[in-house]
C-alpha cells in the first residue's frame, strides 16, 4: 500500500464541492422532517383502542386531552364522536 492520497478526493474541486453541499443539506433537512411525519399518520384503530360510541362511567372524548374538535383524536383514527369512549382516555386538565 502507498502514501499516495485517493485519487477521487483529490479530483474533488470546490467548485463540485460547493455545487454538492445544498443538495446534501436538503437531504439532511428533509431526513430530520421524517419521523415527524411518519408519526403523525401513525394512529391507533378503533378496534385497538376498543373505542366505543358511548361514554364510560361519566368519561367521554369531548372531555379526554386527546379530543380534536369538533371530531377527532390525536391518537385514535377519525371518526371521533364527542360522546364516544376509547381505553386511552384522559381527562384535561384545567
Amino acid at each position: 500500500m502507498t502514501d499516495q492520497p485517493d485519487l477521487a478526493i483529490s479530483k474533488l474541486s470546490r467548485r463540485s464541492l460547493l455545487k454538492h453541499v445544498p443538495i446534501f443539506a436538503g437531504t439532511i433537512a428533509s431526513a430530520a422532517a421524517l419521523p415527524q411525519a411518519a408519526l403523525a399518520q401513525t394512529k391507533l384503530s378503533h378496534d385497538v383502542a376498543k373505542y366505543q360510541d358511548q361514554p364510560k362511567n361519566g368519561q367521554k372524548c369531548s372531555t379526554c386531552l386527546q379530543f380534536v374538535p369538533p371530531g377527532s383524536c390525536k391518537i385514535v383514527v377519525d371518526p371521533i364522536s364527542p360522546n364516544a369512549w376509547c381505553q386511552f382516555y384522559g381527562p384535561k386538565t384545567m
